[in-house]
């Protein structure tokens, strides 16, 4: 049909190669973006940290210089506070905040968190633990000249470590300030005496006097940025592996796809040449049922010509010995008498032989009709006519309850009939005769049997047993045709069975058969 000009063609290695290379390229050049962004996300989340920490502090600054340097100079125009006094515990507020923030360092250093630096940095400070150093005082004199820069930021390196660096303007100088940062002479004299040098001293309106400057360390936000990076990267790599797997698992389901197309197409051809076979088969069927309906019918009228051929002259030889008989009687001697009854006993028996042949006949032809059959109820029936035909004889009957089998009731009953009826016949003479009828189980497949303890037989001679006209015994010692032992076999191989036979010579004989 053309399909293999359409086959599908797998793609070279080289070509997975190519992708292979094309996703690690983009995977790079994405993980080079992401890690710049990380970067710079880090970078930004370290800041946001700082400026809350800062906000804190110019929190408690705006607190201390609205509302505790308010209330302290009423109560001093009241005269609840000396003119002198003062004390940087309660009026200075960066002496406030860095002793709050190394209280808050001692905190982090007992939480196992490293420092984080902070220093409210001035030119001309009044505590030398504040003074600016170079960088600090660069940047003061920096946020000075160019009012409108409100931050400054830097990663610096100390020590091998990473750390981002913050500096804020801090300190504006207002009106209200001079009281303290201005002139000297105008200062309190209690400060005054607190601060005998210059520092704090002489400050201006609008300038920013003072920087809050603060260090972080950047180890932990570099953690979480490796990992991003780290994770981010790996599963580009993995989606990339995963691109390389559905380009290679596409081709392999095309190529699939492709054999599948052409075995379908092997399939139908096949069907069609099953179908067409089949056709031819039924035809032939028919054809060789017709021949066998023909030849059966023809079997049919043989049947009952020879039946009828056979009989006709059976018929005459009985009827003129038995008129030799009544009309020649007295002039016969004995033995001429013997020899006439002889001859009527034998177209007797060979009557009996035309009915047995035309039975097998038709069990070979006949059909089947399936239906439960109790095999136990035909058994018991069977046997108690059997003790009729007979009732002197003592035998013991020993007939299993519950057998019941799927088959035609007719033929089953022919089955017993002949199988039972000779375990009858062969212990005729047998003193304590026993008959069973029963099942059995072998090898998982059940079997039924008929089993007596009369003449029995030599298994020598058991592949005879079945056929027709087959005898192991003489008619003056037990009469019959040796028709039955054939009848049973045809009738069990016709319901898809099997019949078998063991028996020993004056021990008895067991019939097995299933269905």
């Amino acid at each position: 049909m053309g399909s293999e000009s359409h086959r599908f063609v797998p793609q070279p290695r080289h070509h997975y190669w190519k992708i292979t290379v094309l996703a690690l390229g983009v995977a790079c050049v994405v993980a080079v973006g992401l890690y710049q962004l990380a970067h710079l996300y880090v970078l930004n989340e370290a800041e946001r940290n700082i400026q809350a920490v800062l906000l804190s502090h110019k929190g408690v600054h705006r607190y201390i210089q609205e509302i505790m340097h308010p209330a302290f100079y009423k109560l001093k125009a009241e005269g609840m506070v000396a003119e002198k006094f003062y004390a940087p515990e309660i009026l200075s507020s960066s002496f406030m905040v860095r002793n709050q923030h190394r209280a808050y360092n001692e905190e982090r250093k007992a939480a196992g968190l490293e420092e984080v630096y902070y220093k409210m940095a001035a030119i001309n400070p009044r505590n030398p633990v504040n003074k600016a150093d170079a960088l600090e005082e660069k940047l003061i004199r920096m946020f000075n000249a160019n009012k409108e820069v409100k931050k400054y930021r830097e990663v610096v390196r100390i020590d091998g470590k990473d750390y981002l660096y913050v500096a804020l303007p801090f300190l504006v100088n207002q009106q209200r300030c001079m009281v303290c940062h201005g002139d000297r002479q105008d200062a309190p004299l209690g400060l005054q005496s607190l601060y005998p040098g210059l520092g704090g001293f002489g400050e201006k309106v609008g300038d920013i006097r003072a920087i809050e400057s603060i260090r972080a360390p950047m180890e932990h936000q570099y953690y979480l940025l490796y990992i991003v990076c780290a994770s981010s990267f790996t599963g580009l790599l993995v989606l990339a592996g995963l691109l390389l797997f559905n380009t290679r698992l596409r081709d392999m389901v095309r190529a699939r796809t492709e054999d599948l197309q052409q075995e379908v197409l092997e399939r139908r051809r096949a069907e069609e040449e099953v179908r067409q076979a089949n056709e031819e088969l039924e035809a032939r069927v028919e054809e060789r049922t017709a021949q066998i309906a023909a030849a059966n019918k023809e079997l049919d009228s043989f049947a009952y010509s020879v039946s009828h051929d056979l009989r006709a002259p059976l018929r005459g030889i009985d009827g003129f010995s038995m008129a030799l008989l009544e009309d020649y009687g007295e002039t016969l001697d004995g033995a001429a008498k013997d020899y006439l009854g002889r001859i009527r006993a034998g177209c007797v028996r060979m009557g009996h032989l035309i009915d047995d042949m035309l039975q097998l006949s038709r069990l070979s032809r006949g059909e089947i009709n399936r239906q439960e059959v109790d095999l136990s109820v035909l058994a018991g029936e069977i046997v108690e006519d059997l003790q009729h035909t007979a009732p002197q004889r003592k035998v013991v009957f020993e007939i299993a309850k519950g057998i019941t089998v799927f088959g035609d009731a007719v033929l089953l009953r022919a089955v017993l009939d002949n199988l039972l009826g000779n375990a009858w016949k062969f212990t005729a003479k047998t003193p304590e005769a026993r008959i069973a009828f029963g099942r059995r189980e072998e090898g998982g497949k059940e079997f039924l049997f008929v089993k007596d303890n009369g003449a029995g037989f030599d298994m020598a001679y058991g592949d005879k047993l079945f056929g027709a006209f087959q005898r192991l015994h003489s008619s003056q010692e037990f009469e019959g045709t040796g028709i039955g032992l054939a009848t049973v076999q045809r009738i069990i191989h016709r319901h898809g069975g099997t019949v078998r036979a063991e028996g020993a010579v004056g021990q008895g004989a067991t019939f097995y058969f299933s269905l």
